[in-house]
């Protein structure tokens, strides 16, 4: 064996030493027989911890729950309840418990909640005359055994179908932890796929203009991974490299998403990370760890191995470089890819990268308005549209660009070509647009909207004062100024007027807005306030009948509002 040879596997032999260290020492840090399951069936998984999803890290387990509402949901260590919070979109119906130990635990889209919980919960949203609401009761109101029955799984909020999102907190940081690291049972003897492998160049035609990518298909054959038909790929300079990975558990055909990503450069580690926990103030720069154009171009997420200066996840190893590497003209390099999951499952993809010669200097395809710093505070000023940015809402430093075209028979003002909807914005940015000729009586109705890949106008908020119309926004694009007149639409589901409901348990109507979107809604009968559950994905209101409601002829009114004031009304007579 000569030395070269043994140099490359003691290296190898300490790679795979301290990847088993770490994993062991994250999972160590946690108690693995304090917490009980929270279901009484076997754990198969939707989605696992920091998955990949929009604008954000996944922050706990979804559990499916054999595609059905309804399963008893159980404490899973002894605690009591620390927070109650209904939303229309989100998590839903969620519930969380404190326990002894410094963690909370939060269980989300749930249908129901035990009979003395939905009890005072009901009794402070009529209080209130609110469906959506946030409770901090007492730590003496409701106590629970590890064991009991706190409520029970759904498919409220924004979930997808019916399962239990789980999550497992640092009571006093709200750091959030992979469950996994807790001795839950969920069988995985399944390794992470490889699907795309990205090459960046950051040259001056990177600089110029949009990031110079390459995008490569990984192929398997034989359980082994391979790229270019293992032929080397050309680079030059500066090169950067992104993966598109996806776990898959035992039981379950979801795409989940990887615990970490190594890359080694001939056998040195130029990045690493792994997603042991997640900070919720952080969790947007997911828009920054991933190739975010490629995903809004291609819906492809390749995850960069080199980190933005603007990036703040903590996620990844501090004693490497930003992942960002050398090629030289000519000479010829190893790179090895080890993709793994919670359960120790290791996938691997090795290529050659040979260096070549540089490409001359392109001019860009339009000139840069200005340089905008990630780290200063940024402005533009042009005819009919100003920006203020604040600093550290970039990842990077980019030449921005803008340009403006006429207004339409739809808007109120030219629209504003404000750089490219590809590079995303991690803070708020300030801004106002000047109107054109706009009628004094519809002046309050004015908001500013982007449009998006069909040329649909989106709603971007915002308030017209001393002639423009401002908001805020964590988006480029285009922007125009629009006017917002028309009224929200209520559709009833099963409710007519004069008509008779003593065989119903419900009132459903569906309610609609064109572009600023329902603000408010309230829903009386025989003039007093009742609960009307909002379930935002499909559009729908729900009245659930109770017994206080005597037998006899009733009058129900819905009054709706969207965003810009405009006022709908739907009213009925019903026999009950």
């Amino acid at each position: 064996m000569n030395l070269e040879f043994r140099i490359i596997a003691w290296r190898v032999l300490l790679f795979v030493l301290h990847s088993i260290f770490l994993i062991l020492n994250c999972q160590a840090q946690h108690p693995k027989d304090f917490f009980r399951s929270p279901l009484d069936i076997p754990l198969f998984l939707s989605g696992n911890f920091g998955e990949i999803r929009t604008n954000h890290f996944h922050s706990g387990l979804d559990i499916k729950t054999q595609g059905v509402e309804n399963k008893p949901v159980y404490a899973p260590a002894d605690g009591y309840v620390s927070r109650i919070k209904i939303q229309a979109g989100g998590y839903g119906k969620a519930l969380y418990i404190t326990h002894s130990n410094g963690y909370t635990t939060v269980y989300g889209h749930l249908n129901s909640y035990t009979e003395n919980i939905a009890t005072y919960l009901k009794e402070q949203q009529y209080k209130k005359e609110s469906f959506e609401i946030e409770l901090f009761p007492d730590s003496n109101l409701f106590r629970v055994k590890k064991g009991d029955v706190i409520a029970y799984t759904g498919n409220t909020g924004s979930s997808g179908g019916p399962h239990l999102h789980f999550e497992i907190r640092d009571t006093k940081t709200e750091s959030v932890y992979n469950p996994l690291f807790f001795g839950f049972e969920v069988k995985d003897k399944t390794p992470p796929a490889i699907t795309l492998l990205a090459v960046y160049s950051f040259d001056e035609n990177a600089r110029k203009g949009p990031q110079n990518r390459k995008v490569y298909a990984v192929t398997k054959t034989g359980g082994k991974y391979m790229v270019n038909g293992g032929k080397p790929l050309p680079a030059s300079g500066i090169t950067g490299f992104g993966l598109e990975v996806y776990d898959q558990l035992d039981g379950a055909d979801n795409k989940n998403g990887a615990y970490s990503i190594e890359l080694l450069k001939d056998s040195s580690r130029i990045y690493y990370h792994a997603i042991d926990e997640m900070q919720f103030h952080l969790t947007r720069f997911i828009n920054s760890h991933i190739d975010y154009a490629e995903k809004k171009q291609n819906s492809n997420t390749i995850q960069k191995s080199f980190v933005e200066p603007g990036n703040q996840l903590k996620i990844y190893e501090t004693k490497i470089s930003a992942g960002k590497t050398l090629i030289e003209e000519g000479k010829k390099y190893n790179f090895r890819y080890s993709v793994k999951d919670v359960a120790g499952n290791t996938s691997i993809l090795e290529f050659a990268v040979e260096g070549t010669k540089p490409s001359p200097l392109l001019l860009p395809d339009s000139i840069a308005a200005k340089t905008f710093y990630f780290d200063s505070i940024n402005s533009f000023k042009s005819l009919g549209m100003e920006l203020q940015m604040p600093d550290f809402a970039l990842y990077r430093d980019i030449d921005f660009m803008y340009s403006s075209k006429a207004k339409t028979k739809q808007t109120y003002s030219a629209i504003h070509n404000i750089h490219r909807n590809t590079e995303p914005l991690q803070r708020d940015y300030t801004l106002s647009i000047t109107p054109d000729s706009v009628p004094e009586n519809i002046k309050d109705k004015l908001l500013i909207v982007s449009f998006n890949s069909n040329n649909n106008p989106i709603s971007e908020g915002g308030k017209f004062e001393n002639g423009t119309v401002t908001t805020k926004t964590k988006s480029f694009g285009s922007f125009a100024v629009m006017a917002d007149t028309t009224k929200p639409k209520i559709t009833p589901v099963n409710i007519t007027r004069d008509g008779d409901l003593t065989a119903a348990k419900t009132i459903k109507v569906n309610i609609s807005d064109n572009l600023s979107g329902i603000s408010y809604y309230r829903g009386s009968i025989d003039g007093k306030w009742v609960l009307m559950e909002y379930d935002a994905k499909n559009s729908l209101l729900t009245y659930t009948f109770d017994q206080i409601l005597s037998k006899g002829k009733h009058y129900f009114e819905l009054i709706l509002t969207d965003g810009k004031q405009n006022r709908a009304k739907y009213e009925a007579h019903f026999h009950r």
